[in-house]
């Protein structure tokens, strides 16, 4: 694996992103720090499986040599030897660096020998900083961003190093919406060159569409979802539920329009996961309770086919009752205060307010204590005056007798 030189990025720079939301903005921090004259990232033309295709359509027939720089776009485990072959065909054209966090690009990585491979990782954030690092002047607004596109991967370093708010998780929801729209990915991306304080302030807005599911009930950590989810929203929806009730899981019930289907979704927090890794997975709990039905999705977010809405809801609440069980043999639940997130700040006043007030019961204690202690120092010296007194009259009447 080589390193970045930035004395070799003298051509005119071309960035080429992944099409989510970490994609496009590892893309927008890469073509502030390399000066690209030219940017491209959008689905599917980015992913790994079509990204050579996509270079040589785009690259192949350029009139002068370019630096070509890939970022966020792992080796394509499907097809690694064409991806690798030709990407090396096209350095012949061109220069090639490839930036990369995803560990399982570095099996093949040894296989390049024109094309520069990068790996800064494993975390999301790690790329990112790196990026940034490589900014001059570089704004508030990119190392917001840095934080908000390793949000976008769910990358629990931002836990770990402290970054996470309520809003870097609304402008990461934000651009996962934008960048999710057709041709997004590209859009988001030139919007980003021209202007990132107004992409910023356009992800909040559109991160406010996103529509929270209406709570029904709470078990233990868990929180059911009532009514039917929007299916195009289902595990955002979920989510944001999670945060505003303050839940580590949400189960729901959604119904896909084309089909009729009636599908159960969970989802676990990406930040409670970041902090507790042993938490049982919601696929683990589906595919325990049913092991006879097809479980599809991520293992934080996975979804489950019922065949009636009656059965669905049973379904729900089944698996919503077992991750609260597996949950309280990590972390009792009555030794733990679950707070919102949104009501953080109302939280700590709370807390801050407690505090002042048994300061000041500990205050008016020790004054008492104070006080009392002065009565006795008092009485002490009052006793010793009597006993001096005592003491002289009997010397007295001694010297009379004699």
């Amino acid at each position: 694996m080589s390193q970045i030189n930035m004395s070799q990025i003298q051509k005119k720079t071309a960035v080429v992103g992944h099409f989510d939301t970490h994609g496009v903005v590892a893309a927008y921090l890469a073509s502030r720090a390399y000066n690209a004259v030219e940017v491209y990232a959008n689905y599917p033309q980015t992913s790994p499986e079509s990204l050579v295709t996509t270079l040589q359509n785009l690259y192949a027939a350029a009139r002068e040599r370019l630096n070509i720089v890939v970022v966020d776009v792992p080796i394509d485990l499907k097809n690694p030897v064409g991806f690798v072959q030709g990407l090396e065909q096209l350095s012949a054209l061109h220069d090639i660096t490839l930036i990369d966090h995803h560990e399982s690009s570095l099996r093949f990585s040894n296989q390049f020998r024109n094309v520069r491979f990068v790996y800064v990782g494993p975390a999301a954030l790690t790329l990112n900083m790196m990026l940034l690092s490589q900014i001059q002047n570089a704004s508030d607004t990119d190392r917001l961003l840095a934080v908000v596109g390793a949000v976008g991967d769910r990358d629990p370093e931002v836990i770990r190093q402290g970054l996470f708010n309520t809003e870097i998780q609304a402008v990461a929801d934000g651009l996962d919406v934008m960048v999710r729209e057709k041709d997004g990915a590209l859009r988001t991306l030139r919007a980003l060159l021209q202007d990132p304080r107004s992409v910023v302030e356009q992800a909040k807005a559109r991160a406010a569409e996103i529509p929270v599911a209406a709570p029904r009930e709470k078990i233990g950590v868990v929180c059911v979802a009532d009514g039917l989810l929007q299916e195009a929203w289902g595990p955002k929806s979920l989510e944001k539920l999670a945060f505003q009730q303050g839940c580590w899981y949400a189960t729901g019930v959604s119904r896909d329009p084309r089909t009729g289907q009636y599908v159960v979704r969970a989802i676990l927090r990406w930040d409670v996961a970041a902090r507790y890794t042993n938490l049982p997975m919601p696929r683990d709990i589906m595919a325990r309770l049913y092991p006879a039905r097809s479980i599809i999705g991520h293992p934080a977010a996975p979804t489950v086919a019922a065949t009636t809405e009656e059965e669905a809801r049973e379904m729900c609440l089944r698996i919503a009752r077992a991750l609260a069980d597996e949950t309280s043999r990590f972390a009792s639940p009555s030794t733990l205060r679950f707070i919102n997130e949104y009501e953080v700040g109302r939280v700590l006043a709370e807390v801050l307010l407690k505090i002042e007030q048994a300061l000041e019961k500990i205050d008016r204690v020790l004054e008492n204590q104070t006080r009392m202690y002065s009565e006795y120092l008092d009485l002490k010296r009052r006793q010793v005056q009597l006993l001096e007194q005592a003491s002289q009259s009997q010397q007295q009447r001694t010297v009379r007798y004699d």
